[in-house]
Order: structure tokens, then sequence, then C-alpha cells
């Protein structure tokens, strides 16, 4: 059977800055975890503490579990090509301090809107990540980000919160004064709209052509990303995702451009870009070394160093289409556009999204917000996408053990049903 052993370091800072009304907070920590680790065909055997360095006690507590491996459970051959990663990523440089907070201030003061509490978190993450193999090969990532958060939260009537985040490589790209002032615009329109919100009728429930705008669009993509996941991902294999439009996704985890980038996966295996719907068709999934192995593809996608393996996309990312942003809007006689996600769920036989904030379009053009509970898009049969955008759109998400990923996507315009509030 495939063997490998190796031992992990991960080194976590974390410098925040809250602001709640007038209220600052400002607090940091630092966590540093050790792990031995034993691979016996597919599985793996972990024994891990935080903020200890007994790793003499660590491997052999790994060497006593992969024992107990099962050769049919675990049974992928030492003949299975596996590119495990070595060499360095870093991305980011280290400042000192964070954004000063009298500019954190002076922005929440003027974006200001009666009515709702307002907040913003600005936090810095360091994190290092060590892979030791045995034979001494070493894959080190490095990287220093800045997580911008901010939030309106509605004191009075009707009870809603809009939250918005985005994360930026430190040094590079985007200020975060600039980063911080876009999200507040962003946040400031949707509370309006909810404020201004309006129930619509009865007969406006049911079946309806939808654009999806900004987050609403990355979210059905994420949840269509859970999908293609290792197994579960096998019976979706060949079968058509969307109907009506060339739609292509693909996993691109080497795009240094973004904060979510890596060069090796949480199993130590090269992360490669993955084509995962061609021509609206599912063609691959996302893979570990043992579901990889089972369905003849690659590992490269796996997600969890010191717990159960997860299997998602590192930086999702959707091509965009031929259809300019407003003409979506223009060519949707009567509908719906969601602007942005509250939340999203991959629910039995359909995604659903709960929008931030919502608009009847009319003859093309938006109309006045209304309230609606959520859209779900069926997945019993091929996704009616009747446009796809031409600009793309980042969010970012936060899987268990901290872990980030990104999604791309334009705006989308698909048929939904909708439920009203």
């Amino acid at each position: 059977m495939l063997r490998r052993g190796d031992v992990v370091s991960v080194l976590r800072e974390v410098d925040e800055v809250r602001v709640v009304g007038g209220t600052v907070v400002r607090a940091g920590y630092r966590t540093h975890v050790l792990a031995a680790r034993r691979l016996v065909g597919g599985c793996w055997f972990v024994s891990a503490c935080a903020g200890c360095s007994d790793l003499e006690r660590l491997e052999a507590e790994a060497e006593s579990m992969a024992r107990t491996a099962d050769p049919e459970r675990c049974g992928v051959p030492e003949s299975f090509e596996v590119g495990f990663y070595s060499g360095r990523l870093s991305l980011g440089s280290r400042s000192e301090a964070l954004t000063p907070t009298d500019e954190v201030l002076g922005l929440l003061e003027e974006y200001r809107l009666p009515g709702y509490e307002h907040s913003a978190t600005l936090r810095r993450l360091r994190i290092t990540k060590n892979i030791r193999a045995e034979d001494l090969a070493e894959a080190l990532e490095e990287k220093s980000l800045v997580e911008v958060r901010v939030a309106l939260r509605c004191r009075e009537g009707w009870s809603g919160t809009v939250e918005l985040s985005r994360v930026v490589v430190e040094g590079l790209g985007e200020s975060v004064e600039g980063v911080l002032e876009k999200l507040l615009r962003i946040a400031r329109d949707r509370a309006k709209a909810l404020s201004a919100a309006r129930r619509p009728s009865l007969t406006e429930m049911g079946r309806a052509e939808v654009v999806l705008l900004r987050e609403a669009s990355t979210a059905l993509f994420h949840e269509l990303s859970h999908l293609l996941a290792g197994l579960r991902g096998r019976a979706v294999l060949g079968r058509r995702l969307f109907e009506g439009s060339d739609v292509r996704v693909h996993d691109s985890p080497g795009d240094l451009r973004r904060p979510t980038a890596r060069f090796f996966d949480d199993e130590g295996v090269v992360a490669r870009r993955r084509w995962l719907v061609e021509g609206g068709s599912a063609i691959d999934a996302h893979h570990s070394i043992r579901t990889a192995y089972e369905a003849g593809s690659y590992p490269g996608s796996t997600h969890g160093l010191l717990g159960e393996v997860g299997l998602l996309h590192t930086s999702l990312v959707v091509e965009s289409g031929d259809w300019k942003d407003e003409e979506l809007l223009e060519e949707t006689k009567r509908g719906f556009a969601v602007d942005g996600a509250a939340s999203s769920s991959l629910e039995e036989g359909y995604v659903r999204i709960v929008p931030q904030a919502a608009f009847r379009v009319e003859r093309g053009e938006l109309r006045e917000p209304v309230r609606i509970r959520a859209v779900r898009i069926p997945l019993t049969r091929p996704i009616r996408v009747l446009g796809v955008g031409r600009t793309g759109y980042t969010a970012f998400t936060r899987e268990p053990e901290e872990e980030l990923v990104s999604e791309t996507s334009p705006p989308v315009r698909v048929e939904a049903f909708v439920e009203i509030v």
C-alpha cells in the first residue's frame, strides 16, 4: 500500500481591530499546532497538539494508530501516482500596523445610516503552514492577509442585518481603506433597500426569472462545488448541470492574484488547475488521494490538516459569458434581481439562497425593492441559464479549521422558484 509519514506545523497569528458604534477593541492571539501524520493507503492517522513540542510522543502515537489500518478500506497501492509538493509559497508583506483607527472611524461616520448600528472589523492573518516528509522534502506556505468585515444591523422595525467581508493580500492590490469604503457603500445601499422593501403579491410566488448579482451568483457556484466532492461527485460526473448556456467552471489554486492561492493541498499533494464543468456538464470532481484512486482521477483538493478531510475548491472561477451585465436586466421582462446572499445551502434537490437585498424587475428595469424569503434553484433537472454576464465578482467563504476559499463569478440570469416572506 501507499505509505508516507510527515510532520505538520501550523502557526496562526491574528491582530484584530473591531469598531462597534463608538467602541473600539483591539485584540490579538497566536496559536501553534504540531502534528505527526501517517498515510497508509488512502487513510491518514494523525496525532496533534496545540502549544506543545513533544514530537517524539506524537510520532509514536501516529505510528501506533497506523497499525490499525484496514487494508480493504484504505487500499490505495504504492503504484498509484501521487505528486507530493516540495517548495515554498510566500504571499503578502509583513507591515507592523493595521489601518489607523481614526480612518476607520471616519469612514464609518461618513456611511452612517439612521436606524442602523454599524460595525467594522479589520483582521490581519499571518499563517505559516509547514509539511515536512520523512525524506526531508518540505512544503512551506506563508501568507499575510487582511480580512475586512462590515455589518449594518437594523435597530427598529424589521430586524435585518447586512454583513459583507473581503480578504486582501497584505501590501498588494487594493488598499484596506479602499476595500472598507467599498463594502460600507454596498452595505448602506442594501440596508436602504431592506428598509424600503415591500412584500410581493402571492401571485408572484413560484417560478420566475432571477438575476443573481455579486455574492448571490458566487453562492450558487459555491454550493454546486460541494456537490462535486469526491465520491458524491462521481454520481454527478457526466451529468448535464446547466441548460441553455456553455457554462465553464474550474478551480485555479495556483493563481497568485488571489489570497486563497496555494501550491499544495492539506495532504501535501500538488494543487493544480482542475476543470469541473465544461459545456454545462460535470467532467471532474474534487479529490483526495483515496477518492482520486477510486475515481481514476488525480488528488489535490483536500482541506483539513488535522481533522476530518474535506474536499472543496480553493479558488473557484466561473468563466465570463457573452452578455453585458446590464443586458441581463434589460432582457428580463418580468422577474427579480437578487443582490448579495445572507446565506446559502445545498438542500435535497436544489440550491437555496437567502437574499440580502432583492428588487422587482419589469420591462428590463429595476423597480422597487421587495422582501423575498429565498430563491430556490432546482437540481433535479439542468439549471436553466438564460444569460451569463462578463464582470467577475469575488467572494470568500470560511470552511472548517478556518480554511479560506474563494469563488469568482459573473452575474447570471436563471430560472428559479421564489419564496415570499
